[in-house]
């Protein structure tokens, strides 16, 4: 039981006060029952019906109060479990290995992280009612045994009877749910895709057509799915009804053929019995949430496992305080450094090196070559983000390893070509010294946004204008190695000449060794270092000796 995994782990520490609110509140019920009962057979008897009367409503308040007080714990716990759940993911996808992270994929993480752990929010509150129910359950049955052991073994006979029906109606669900829980992500997969695509789809009726009948096939296999699960439910709930019923006419109609016994015992028994109906219809309408949380907590166990690394703890460093650990290197290098991307099912798969390249600091490398050549890889590598199958990643001759790897990262900042740019700005060090609006002067950005509160007060910009916001607020970390990726591909003519004549070299001029993945031909001579990636392997290439001709007048 996935769910009781994940309950034991987080949400069920110190969970024993609000099993005995659940014991006492099911106690209580059974007090209404004694009462009610105790009441039919004293009718005549003023003085003792309003005792009892007083009983009942002493016994209906504390019970009222004690199943709110139960409810608002478990919400509390749970949602106080919750929160530590979702931010341990995302801890283990940042410890993570980055191939086993991109295996898993941003949008399942965020479902995951999001709808589907809401699902054990919702469920924990009504697993602590079933636990109630049963303890309601067990204590009538125990007062049934007081009235006659006959009716107990009547009830329990048809219970378990049914309960064996039940079961394989049970079974049938979960298998329901679980091709439910897939029909649900092909559909998520296809509307997400059209919603990403409406001005491709606005533009191609056949893709549009084509997109939208897989979505209705997909919608329709989940309408089907959804509908025999309804089925097999109405199915469960009827067997779970009949199963009380068939006990109640079990004591009616057996009780006095089985044992002599008097009608008054009848009635009071089939009343506890009757009694029992609230509660087995309680568990019953409850398991629909159960399968649900079912569900999330297997996804969300998967998901850890392949992440495939503990969560690390939240780090306590000074938000100003500069990398540790290498910030004094002279020299990085891959010394027969090697990754392979595995192919579909095994097979076609493409290794990057061996690799032997050395980075001086304060050296402006530029990395060229063909799309598809292993650029990309290069530089993974190079960060430390893919971990090197053979050879080694070194510093200074030392080598790093999986103790110091978060010190050797520590070095660089980072405009990915797929970069995300966020307004706050989590990994500048200090921005009182003037330093943010230096570099919006430098990129030109200043007439357009200013940074506030450690954040910029806008990012709904060009796809051009991001970049250079990136570019600001990776200079803004301050690391000594500056690493970009096809940064200038999205700049108009005067800005990408800007960028290589102007920013490229004032960066030098502060000490930043610059590692640039470009294919600007005609500014190849702004580097001290050229890197020609061809088919998973380098060669190191001589820069021009003169400036190419820039096409814009000075």
């Amino acid at each position: 039981m996935d769910l009781w995994r994940i309950l034991r782990r987080d949400a069920l520490r110190n969970m024993q006060p609000l099993m005995l609110l659940a014991v006492l509140a099911a106690a209580l019920n059974l007090a209404l029952l004694t009462s009610l009962n105790s009441a039919l057979v004293i009718m005549d008897d003023p003085e003792g019906l309003q005792r009892l009367l007083f009983i009942f409503l002493l016994s209906a308040f504390s019970w009222r109060f004690a199943q709110g007080w139960m409810m608002s714990a478990a919400s509390k716990r749970m949602q106080a479990a919750l929160a530590i759940l979702r931010v341990d993911l995302l801890r283990r996808a940042v410890a993570a290995d980055l191939p086993d992270a991109m295996a898993v994929g941003s949008s399942r993480l965020a479902q995951v992280a999001g709808p589907e752990l809401q699902l054990l929010a919702q469920a924990v509150p009504t697993l602590v009612i079933s636990f109630q129910s049963v303890a309601a359950i067990i204590l009538c049955l125990l007062y049934l045994a007081t009235l006659s052991n006959a009716a107990v073994l009547i009830v329990l006979a048809f219970l378990t009877v049914g309960g064996i029906l039940i079961t394989r109606s049970v079974l049938r669900l979960e298998r329901l749910s679980e091709t439910i829980h897939e029909a649900e992500g092909a559909l998520s997969e296809r509307s997400d895709h059209i919603l990403q695509t409406l001005r491709e789809c606005k533009l191609n009726r056949r893709r549009a057509a084509n997109a939208l009948s897989d979505a209705t096939a997909c919608a329709e296999a989940l309408r089907t799915e959804r509908h025999r699960f309804g089925a097999e439910y109405s199915h469960y709930f009827t067997l779970s009804e009949l199963t009380y019923y068939a006990a109640l006419a079990g004591i009616i109609f057996l009780l006095p053929a089985v044992s002599s016994t008097d009608i008054t015992t009848v009635v009071l028994a089939g009343h506890a019995a009757a009694f029992i109906a609230y509660p087995v219809i309680t568990i019953v309408a409850s398991y629909p949430s159960y399968i649900s949380a079912e569900t999330a907590a297997r996804s969300y166990l998967a998901v850890e496992a392949e992440l495939k690394a503990p969560p690390r703890p939240a780090q306590r460093r000074a938000k100003d305080a500069p990398p540790t650990g290498f910030a004094d290197f002279a020299t990085i290098a891959l010394d027969g450094a090697s990754y392979r991307h595995p192919g579909r099912d095994g097979t076609g798969s493409f290794t990057v090196g061996p690799i032997d390249l050395s980075v001086e600091r304060g050296d402006v490398v530029f990395v060229t070559g063909h799309n598809g050549a292993g650029k990309s890889t290069l530089i993974h590598l190079l960060l430390g983000l893919y971990p090197a199958q053979r050879g080694s990643l070194t510093v200074d001759g030392a080598v790093v390893t999986a103790d110091t790897l978060g010190s050797y990262r520590d070095l660089f900042s980072v405009v990915f070509s797929d970069n995300h740019v966020t307004r706050q700005l989590y990994g500048a060090v200090s921005l009182e010294d003037g330093f943010a609006d230096e570099l919006l002067d430098l990129l030109e950005m200043s007439d357009k946004v200013a940074v506030e509160d450690r954040a910029f007060t806008t990012v709904d910009l060009s796809q051009g204008q991001k970049k250079r916001l990136a570019l600001a607020a990776a200079l803004l970390e301050r690391k000594p190695v500056l690493v970009l990726d096809e940064w200038a591909a999205d700049q108009s003519p005067y800005f990408r000449r800007k960028f290589y004549r102007e920013i490229i070299p004032w960066m030098k001029a502060r000490g930043i060794t610059v590692i640039a993945v470009t294919h600007d031909d005609a500014y190849f001579d702004a580097a001290d270092v050229q890197i020609q990636v061809e088919q998973g392997g380098i060669r190191r290439l001589d820069t021009p000796a003169l400036p190419a001709p820039d096409l814009l007048p000075a």
